[in-house]
Order: C-alpha cells, then sequence, then structure tokens
C-alpha cells in the first residue's frame, strides 16, 4: 500500500508543516507501537497527553504527527494541526485502508444489552444464507471461519479499519459491529459508513462516564445520525 503524508493531509483536512511526501506505513496513537514510517496521532486522554509521547514517536521512526497542537518551532518532520485528534484518528484510519466499509454491507448494533447476543443471531442468519460475514464484538472478533479473542467492545479506529480491510479482503460481503456508546462518544467508528444500525434498549450504565441520561441516550443516537441508506 502506496500512501504519503500529503494523503493524510487530504483525509483530515489539516494544516500541515513540514516534508509531505514520506510513505506512511502505519497510523499510530500508541508511541510503543509506533515502527519507522508510522504516521503518530498525538490524541489527549482522560489520565495521559499524547502530545508528551511525541519524542518517543519519533525516535521509533514517525515521519509525522498529527495533535490539536500548534507546530513547534523548527520541527524535524511534518506536523498536521487538526481540530480534533480523535476525529481525525477516524479519517485517518478509513483512509488509509481504502475505505472499506463501503465495499460491505455493515450493520452496527448498539444498546445498553444484548448487543453481543444480537451480532451472533446477524451472523448466524448470514451464514446460513451462505453469506459471508464478519463480526466484530465483545467475546471474539470473527472473519469467514476465523475467530480471534476480542480485546474491548468496540476497539479504536485503525484496529477497527483494519477489520474491516481483512474482512473484505476474505471475501465477505458483510460485517457486523458491537458499537457501544464509548466508541460512538470517542469517535472510534467514524469513517464506518453503516448500511443497518440496530438499537436493542437503554437502561441506567456507563452514567459515570457518559454523566446522564440523555447524554448516554445522545451518544447511542449517533450511530443512527451516521447511517447510510443503500
Amino acid at each position: 500500500m502506496s500512501w504519503t503524508v500529503r494523503q493524510a493531509v487530504e483525509a483530515t483536512k489539516a494544516l500541515a508543516f513540514g516534508p509531505l511526501e514520506d510513505q506512511v506505513r502505519a497510523i499510530a496513537y500508541d508511541s510503543r507501537r509506533v515502527v519507522p514510517g508510522s504516521l503518530f496521532v498525538a490524541i489527549r486522554g482522560f489520565q495521559q497527553d499524547g502530545n508528551a509521547f511525541i519524542p518517543e514517536a519519533l525516535a521509533r521512526g514517525a515521519v509525522a504527527i498529527v495533535s490539536e497542537d500548534p507546530c513547534p518551532p523548527d520541527f524535524p518532520r511534518a506536523w498536521l494541526q487538526v481540530e480534533d485528534a480523535r476525529r481525525a484518528l477516524a479519517e485517518l484510519a478509513a483512509a488509509f485502508y481504502d475505505h472499506p466499509s463501503r465495499a460491505l454491507t455493515l450493520i452496527g448494533v448498539t444498546g445498553t444489552n444484548g448487543k453481543t447476543t444480537t451480532t451472533y443471531l446477524i451472523d448466524a442468519v448470514l451464514q446460513a444464507a451462505g453469506e459471508g460475514s464478519a463480526r466484530l464484538g465483545t467475546t471474539t472478533y470473527k472473519i469467514g471461519s476465523e475467530e480471534i479473542p476480542a480485546e474491548r467492545t468496540t476497539p479504536e479506529a485503525p484496529e477497527i479499519q483494519s477489520f474491516l480491510r481483512r474482512a473484505v479482503e476474505a471475501g465477505c460481503r458483510y460485517a457486523v459491529l458491537e458499537v457501544s456508546s464509548h466508541a460512538l462518544e470517542l469517535k472510534r467508528v467514524h469513517g464506518c459508513e453503516f448500511t443497518v444500525a440496530v438499537f436493542t434498549n437503554l437502561t441506567p450504565e456507563h452514567l459515570d462516564f457518559h454523566g446522564t441520561m440523555e447524554a448516554y441516550f445522545a451518544a447511542k443516537r449517533k450511530l443512527f445520525d451516521g447511517t447510510l441508506g443503500r
């Protein structure tokens, strides 16, 4: 896959500084996972600020930095300044993997309870109909007959887009995703073009994160705001 920093600028509409023709070989948001040729997205988390790890990312071979902060003077690599680093991470991942959701019938399932069961049922129906399908959820990630343990309900955008690209390359026509309220609020599925959205239910949960039931519902609703009918 040939992808350059300039294409990253186009994907994010970033304010760009420095060399833009370097090849991008990976998208990283964790400095410990940076490999030579990575584009490192510095995200301000709830406990740590990714900008503090830019020196480590550069030492590991990052060719460009994406940040909400202005470019420092005499910065040695490309610097892409964006308004929202989380949104930029999702946009970059979708573009880097060539928008795999566009080649799939993508089904998103959200709700407080029943997401896993619902995704398994949908996947089982698709298999019974002879359709190639992939499933991403709380317990496992599945592509065709291959299953791997899941780390969390909805991973970060680069893992989601990589998963969808692998599904396309494996010949799947459908993909079913569990979509948590955290993933919606933190823009992990931004860039996923859903064909179908499914809502199971809403009961008081995750209020430590969302604050109120109204905010919790608003996060869930984002899946439907982004649904694309085909």
